[in-house]
C-alpha cells in the first residue's frame, strides 16, 4: 500500500497585523485596528491616528452600515484572517494535521478486515478535504496533492474490498487560500483623509467634532511631513467645519430652550391649539437650519407630543366635568345639612376615639339626633359616578352611629373593652369621612393639568 506524508516547507510571512479595512461604496477606505461591530444600520470600530505605533491612539468611529461594500469589506477581511493565521497557528495546526493522517494510515495497514481498512481511510480522506475550509485554506495545494495520493490508497483498499470504483465527482475540493492583497499601513496624509471621512460620515454631532478635533492634533504633529499647502487646505475645512457645527449647536440649544419653556407654559393651560402651533413651528425652524439636528430633534418633538396628548386629555376631562358639574353641585347641596352635621358632631366623634367624653348625659340625644340626620342622607340619590362617595357617607354615618352607642353601653357598665371598641369605630368613622370629602371636594374641582415642577 502507498505510503503517504504531508511535507512541512518552512511559511514565510510578515508579522501579524490588526488593522482591518472597511471599503465604502464610493471607493473610499477606513482603517480599523481589530475587527469592527455591525449594529443593526450602524456599524462602530476602533481608527488608528498614529503611524507606526496603531494601538497607541485609537478613535472610536460610527458610520452607516449602508456607506459600506461588503463584499470587498468582508473578502478583505477573509484575507487579514488567514494571512494571521499563516503567520500564527497555521504551520503547527498543519503538522498536527500530517501527523493524525500519516498514523491513521499507518493504522490502517495493520487491520485485518479490509472493510475497516477502507472506512477508515475514507475517514482520513474527508478529515483532509475539510481541513483548509475550516483553516482559511492555509496549504490547500499541498492538500489538494496529498488528496490525490490519498485517492489512488482508498482505490486499492476499494478493490481489496470487492467495493466499485470511488467516485471523486461526489466530493468537494479543499477551499483555497483567499487571493486579496493586503494593504500596508496608512501614511499621515491617508489618515487624515481617513479622519475627514469619518468626521463626514459620523452618526452625531459629538462624534464629528471629536474627529475633526483629532484630525487638527494630527496636522499640528505632522507639521514637515504633510503638504503644507495641503495641510492647511485641509486645517481651513476643519475648523470652519468645527465652527459650522458650533453655530448649529447654538441655534438648536436655543431652539429647545424656547421650545421647552412656551411648552410647558401652553401644557399648564391646557392649550392645545396653541401646543399644536408650537410643534408646527419647530418644524419649520428645523428645515430652516437644515435639519442638522435629527436626535436632537427627535427627542424634542417627543416631549411636544407628550405635552400635547396630555393637554388634549385634560381638555376632554374638562368637557366631561362641564356636562357632569350641575349634577355633582345639586347632590352636593343635597348633602349640606348631613355635612353640617358631620361637622357639628365631629369634635364628639373625636372624643369617643380618645375614650375623653362626651359626657354621658349628652350621649342618648347626640345619638336620637344623629339618627334623624341620617335619614336624610338615606334620601339623597347620587350621580351614578359618585355612588361610591355616597357610599363612603353611608359607611361612616353608620360607622359613627356605632361608636356612640358602644360608649354609651360603655358608661352605663364601665366596661373598657367596650370603650376601647367605641373608639376603634369612631377612628374608623372619621378616617371615612375624611376620605368621603376628599373625594366630593375632589369631584367639584374642574381637572387641571399636573403642576410643572
Amino acid at each position: 500500500m502507498t505510503t503517504l506524508a504531508l511535507a512541512t516547507p518552512a511559511f514565510a510571512q510578515d508579522a501579524e497585523s490588526g488593522l482591518f479595512r472597511l471599503f465604502l461604496t464610493d471607493g473610499r477606505v477606513l482603517t480599523s485596528y481589530g475587527e469592527w461591530a455591525r449594529l443593526d444600520d450602524r456599524v462602530v470600530f476602533s481608527m488608528p491616528t498614529r503611524r507606526g505605533d496603531p494601538s497607541a491612539e485609537l478613535h472610536l468611529v460610527t458610520i452607516p452600515a449602508g456607506q459600506v461594500d461588503w463584499a470587498r469589506t468582508d473578502g478583505y477581511a477573509t484575507a487579514l484572517r488567514a494571512r494571521n493565521y499563516a503567520a500564527t497557528r497555521g504551520e503547527a495546526d498543519f503538522a498536527q494535521l500530517g501527523d493524525t493522517v500519516a498514523r491513521t494510515l499507518n493504522e490502517i495497514a495493520t487491520l485485518p478486515d479490509p472493510n475497516e481498512r477502507l472506512a477508515r481511510a475514507e475517514l482520513a480522506r474527508r478529515t483532509l478535504n475539510e481541513w483548509p475550509g475550516q483553516h482559511y485554506g492555509y496549504r490547500a495545494a499541498e492538500v489538494r496533492e496529498v488528496l490525490g495520493m490519498l485517492d489512488e490508497v482508498i482505490a486499492e483498499l476499494r478493490a481489496a474490498a470487492g467495493r466499485g470504483a470511488f467516485d471523486l465527482a461526489l466530493v468537494a475540493p479543499p477551499a483555497v487560500l483567499p487571493d486579496e492583497p493586503l494593504l500596508p499601513e496608512p501614511t499621515e496624509a491617508e489618515t487624515v483623509e481617513q479622519l475627514m471621512t469619518a468626521a463626514e460620515l459620523a452618526a452625531t454631532p459629538a462624534e464629528r467634532t471629536s474627529l475633526l478635533q483629532t484630525l487638527l492634533g494630527l496636522l499640528d504633529r505632522a507639521v514637515g511631513v504633510l503638504p503644507e499647502a495641503w495641510a492647511g487646505f485641509v486645517r481651513r475645512n476643519a475648523t470652519a467645519a468645527l465652527a459650522e457645527d458650533a453655530r448649529i449647536d447654538r441655534e438648536y440649544g436655543a431652539l429647545r430652550t424656547a421650545t421647552l419653556a412656551t411648552a410647558t407654559r401652553a401644557a399648564a393651560r391646557a392649550d392645545v391649539r396653541g401646543l399644536e402651533r408650537l410643534r408646527t413651528s419647530v418644524r419649520e425652524v428645523d428645515a430652516r437650519l437644515g435639519a442638522k439636528r435629527p436626535a436632537e430633534m427627535t427627542a424634542l418633538m417627543t416631549t411636544l407630543e407628550s405635552q400635547l396628548a396630555s393637554a388634549r386629555a385634560i381638555r376632554l376631562a374638562q368637557d366631561q366635568w362641564e356636562l357632569r358639574a350641575p349634577a355633582i353641585r345639586k347632590y352636593r347641596r343635597s348633602l349640606a345639612p348631613a355635612l353640617r352635621a358631620i361637622t357639628r358632631n365631629r369634635r364628639a366623634l373625636e372624643d369617643v376615639r380618645a375614650q375623653a367624653g362626651p359626657p354621658a348625659s349628652r350621649l342618648q340625644s347626640l345619638i336620637d339626633r344623629w339618627r334623624r340626620d341620617g335619614t336624610r342622607l338615606d334620601r339623597v340619590t347620587p350621580p351614578v359616578d359618585l355612588a361610591s362617595v355616597h357610599a363612603l357617607f353611608r359607611s361612616a354615618w353608620e360607622m359613627a352611629e356605632q361608636a356612640f352607642a358602644l360608649r354609651l353601653a360603655a358608661a352605663s357598665s364601665n366596661d373598657a373593652a367596650r370603650a376601647a371598641q367605641a373608639s376603634s369605630a369612631a377612628a374608623g368613622a372619621l378616617m371615612l369621612m375624611s376620605r368621603a370629602r376628599a373625594d366630593l371636594d375632589a369631584a367639584l374641582a374642574r381637572p387641571a393639568p399636573a403642576a410643572t415642577p
